[in-house]
């Protein structure tokens, strides 16, 4: 396409810029970022501190460290300090800044830097012992060996290929009983374990992997309908593949068939097809072994969340099935009850009730729109609802809110989550109008991995900021002193006071809930001693773009050729997917599926039939790349489509395209050529205001010939032939580079040097920031980065 080109970055150069080591104690660090940075840098901020906080990549940026270190030392009230603030440490919109410990842990991070790690071994690892069960009856017994938990496995990480984890779970499975092995699944980590860098050092680090594994002992047991918990068994030296009996968990083999196996996408067969049929044979199932990272992704959230658990579609079916009836509670006064003006979670009032199940404790939250605020939504004036409770005959009296959560003990003592509408029907995500995870640009609670990530410790007894941070303020009820002194009659006044609870009653009951929480969670995460959540931080590592350099891990290979072999192929869509990788680009994983497959068949894998999930994940504002279309979600909702009117131009033709935005945004459009020039093409010297209101639609590029109006310009199809590529970045603050949004004399485009579409999405976003605001628009005082949004569009160019 002329009149664009430039030169391209070699596979090499690409590898030689992969990180390196991390700290030997990087948990520190990284739950810094996680509970005080990661609310403003989410996604694709710079630098990205959230959906899984890569510390490798993050040192190895140039300056990126010494800078993080000293926006953290900045003043209390210079500009630019981390974490963001504004006011004085007695306003509303006001965070306190890094504790000097904390200061002290970044800077020990910048002066030391990555520490040492020994290159991965080729060598095959070694199956650690077990002990087979000897019956084949299920039981409340374990059915092998503890798990092999706790320090890290001495020695050399050793590479571990898919030929020898097939090898590895067949020897395992002729070792058990044969009675067991129907029942016997295996959960891997090997596409973790064996990402390197450049110099053959391991990307993930000892600790990273330990909340991998962590992830896996929470999330199973987390699913489990068993009355204990059940560690899962690993069965080699580097602990990367683990063994779980279905029984100990309620599950069947039917039940993994049908909801785990039949949507599972990563089934590469033909890797070993002795050791394949073996599985098999032995186990009764073709998908015996799942990738961990994926069922962890997959399981923690609807539908198999709900699947798995065999979660009703009412709350009422919920109550039937864990033996509680809350209405005849509150008729009784056996509940606790705790109201609030706002919280952290929910955008106007809420309310948290304790009772007991037939399992434990089970607490539901009653839940209020902002949007309004008056009558029964008003919880300070109508404080003895739910309608229907019959606490009342006032109806003036009887709140009515909009939806709730629940969170209940499972037999074994961990914690399940349940999203409601007001009527009680079930919901996979709750209405951003009305509860949000602040940590999430979209801002959705989905149901499983949010409540685990915010729950992480158990029930909470402290308020959150409007941030979504833990402070340490107490909860306490603020509705029941006001509900007393508004004029209730002696009836409405006993049922306050039988419900509504003070602070130290409480707090006991939210203390020893949470003891008991962490007693049965420490037993499922053996040596895992990390303050953070490791399921919602192995499903954020899992819904990371795929990038160059973690390209061939998805394929069970460490291979720096892996590229090359793409282009091989001659295949148009593998050339095309090599091209964005080269370029910088990642795929998200919302769209990674399809490539997948298509690079799958082009290097003769076969792949285990599958029928997509329709992950809660995805079901909103899934990012799409990899076609001549592209659409991204915005900040509020909006939507980003960038396109061209054709995915396959010869030479001659002329090319159109095509921007819409939903939401107001500024936006700026960079062009990538076959030859690997790049040049911004918008804004230009005939449309340099980069303003685009929302609804309009922007064309670029006219389809005539002749004569060129004033302003016009097209785009011709020619030499070089290849891939090119239309990126589009928007943000709703205008840009920082103001020298190239304006144009000099006989200037129609800018052109750059640099060849990484993903460095060069970034120009001029750093810095920025906009204050956000609530659900009602009502500014909240805080600041943080101004979020960009970035897509594209894929095109060849032939003869």
């Amino acid at each position: 396409m002329k009149p664009f080109r430039i030169i391209s970055p070699t596979l090499l150069t690409a590898l030689a810029l992969l990180p390196r080591p991390l700290l030997a104690d990087d948990a520190a660090l990284l739950e810094i970022f996680e509970t005080r940075c990661a609310t403003c840098h989410r996604e694709d901020e710079t630098p990205t501190l959230h959906a899984g906080i890569n510390l490798f990549s993050l040192y190895q940026s140039e300056g990126e460290a010494e800078d993080i270190l000293g926006r953290v030392k900045r003043e209390d009230t210079a500009r630019g300090r981390m974490p963001k603030s504004k006011g004085n440490s007695d306003d509303p919109g006001y965070i306190a800044p890094l504790t000097a410990a904390e200061i002290a842990v970044v800077e020990a991070w910048v002066k030391n830097g990555p520490t040492p790690a020994t290159p991965l071994t080729t060598a095959p690892a070694t199956p650690a012992p077990t002990t087979a069960a000897k019956t084949a009856e299920p039981t409340e017994a374990p059915q092998a060996a503890p798990a092999v938990a706790g320090a890290p496995a001495s020695g050399a990480r050793a590479f571990v290929s898919m030929k020898e984890e097939l090898a590895l779970i067949a020897t395992d499975l002729r070792s058990l009983d044969r009675g067991i092995q129907p029942f016997v699944r295996y959960l891997t980590l090997t596409n973790l374990a064996i990402l390197t860098s450049s110099d053959g050092s391991p990307r993930e680090s000892d600790d990273q992997l330990e909340t991998y594994r962590a992830a896996l002992g929470k999330l199973v047991n987390s699913l489990s309908r068993r009355g204990r918990i059940v560690p899962l068994v690993a069965i080699d030296q580097g602990r990367i593949i683990y063994r779980l009996d279905l029984r100990d968990y309620g599950w069947t083999p039917d039940e993994w068939e049908t909801i785990v196996v039949a949507g599972y996408p990563y089934g590469l067969r033909g890797i070993d097809g002795k050791s394949e049929k073996e599985i098999a044979d032995l186990s009764g199932s073709a998908g015996a072994w799942v990738r961990g990272d994926w069922f962890v992704f997959a399981a923690s959230q609807p539908p198999l969340y709900h699947d798995l658990l065999h979660l009703p579609k009412t709350e009422q079916e919920l109550e039937k099935q864990f033996q509680v009836d809350t209405v005849a509670n509150l008729s009784k006064g056996q509940a606790m009850r705790a109201g609030f003006r706002v919280s952290g979670v929910s955008q106007g009032n809420r309310l948290i009730e304790r009772h007991e199940s037939g399992t434990g404790m089970y607490w539901k939250s009653y839940d209020f729109t902002p949007l309004v605020r008056t009558g029964g939504h008003d919880l300070f004036r109508s404080p003895l609802g739910p309608v229907g409770a019959g606490l009342t005959d006032n109806k003036d009296r009887e709140f009515v809110h909009d939806g709730g959560e629940i969170i209940f003990e499972l037999p074994n003592g961990l914690h399940a989550y349940y999203l409601a509408t007001s009527d009680g029907k079930r919901l996979d995500r709750g209405p951003t109008e009305i509860v949000q995870d602040r940590k999430r640009r979209d801002g959705s609670i989905i149901n499983g991995v949010s409540c685990m990530a915010c729950h992480d410790r158990g029930m909470k007894s402290v308020k959150v900021d409007r941030l979504g941070n833990d402070t340490t303020e107490l909860l306490f009820d603020e509705v029941g002193p006001v509900a007393l002194a508004a004029g209730l009659d002696k009836a409405e006044k006993d049922n306050i006071e039988d419900l509504y609870t003070n602070k130290e009653t409480l707090h006991a009951a939210l203390a020893a809930d949470e003891q008991a929480y962490l007693k049965v969670l420490a037993e499922a995460t053996p040596g895992f001693h990390q303050p953070i959540d490791p399921v919602s931080r192995l499903y954020n590592r899992f819904n990371q773009e795929i990038l160059l350099e973690t390209l061939a891990a998805e394929f069970g290979e460490s291979d720096a050729t892996f590229l090359d072999r793409l282009k091989e192929t001659r295949d148009p869509d593998l050339e095309s997917i090599a091209a964005q990788f080269e370029a910088g680009l990642g795929f998200p994983r919302s769209s990674w599926l399809d490539q997948f497959v298509k690079i799958s068949h082009a290097l003769s894998y076969e792949l285990q039939d599958f029928e997509p999930v329709a992950y809660a994940e995805f079901t909103s504002g899934a990012a799409k790349a990899g076609g001549n279309e592209g659409k991204v979600s915005l900040s509020t909702g909006g939507r980003l489509t960038l396109s061209t009117d054709k995915a396959d131009y010869q030479a001659g033709e002329l090319l159109t395209v095509k921007l819409k935005l939903t939401e107001a945004s500024y936006v700026r459009l960079y062009h990538l050529s076959a030859e690997n020039e790049l040049k911004q093409i918008f804004p230009n010297s005939a449309q340099n205001d980069n303003f685009v209101a929302g609804g309009k639609e922007l064309t670029f590029g006219v389809q005539k010939e002749g004569t060129l109006a004033a302003g016009e310009f097209r785009f011709r199809m020619g030499k070089p032939f290849g891939t090119e590529i239309i990126l589009a970045v928007a943000s709703p603050v205008q840009f920082s580079d103001k020298e190239n949004l304006s144009f000099a004399e006989g200037e129609v485009f800018k052109s750059f040097a640099e060849t990484d579409l993903r460095e060069a999405s970034r120009r001029g976003t750093k810095g920025l920031e906009v204050e956000t605001s609530d659900a009602l628009g009502k500014p909240t005082g805080q600041l943080r980065a101004a979020p960009t949004f970035s897509t594209r569009a894929v095109f060849t160019v032939s003869p």
